[in-house]
């Protein structure tokens, strides 16, 4: 090995000799394993955060999306009652089937509102997440 070194030029051979000791090849696959733990451990600290962020946002929304639904249910149903005994004080004059109509699809509309808002609002959480992360 010496007598390599030897046989270059003075500028190559301060080069190759601070490269330092040659590597065997458990040495290489540990640096492999290290490394690939390394880079499996950054992908999942990303998708962990990336997975937080996401949460965080979509619970925000959602929240806010629940509180304009329910304010609008409330008003609805405020004005629901407010016509309802409007009618019943004959201040509205509405033929009585048409207002047991107008009563029932609007609470009607209500309670699919509140199913709407449980159902899509509120998913079931999946176990997408837990097999993305078994993937890695």
């Amino acid at each position: 090995m010496q007598e390599l070194l030897n046989s270059l030029p003075p500028e190559l051979r301060d080069k190759v000799e601070s490269v330092g000791p040659p590597v065997n090849p458990g040495e290489l696959e540990s640096f492999e394993r290290v490394t690939r733990a390394r880079d499996q451990s950054f992908k999942l600290q990303t998708l962990v955060n990336a997975w937080r962020l996401q949460n965080e946002a979509e619970r925000t929304l959602r929240q806010k999306v629940a509180w304009y639904i329910l304010g609008m249910l409330a008003f609805q149903t405020l004005l629901v009652n407010v016509c309802f005994f409007l009618i019943g004080f004959n201040v509205l004059h509405v033929d009585a089937g048409l207002s047991k109509i107008f009563v029932l699809a609007v609470f009607a509309e209500i309670v699919s509102m509140v199913l709407i808002v449980l159902r899509y609002l509120f998913p079931q959480l999946g176990n997408e997440f837990l097999q993305l992360i078994k993937d890695l």
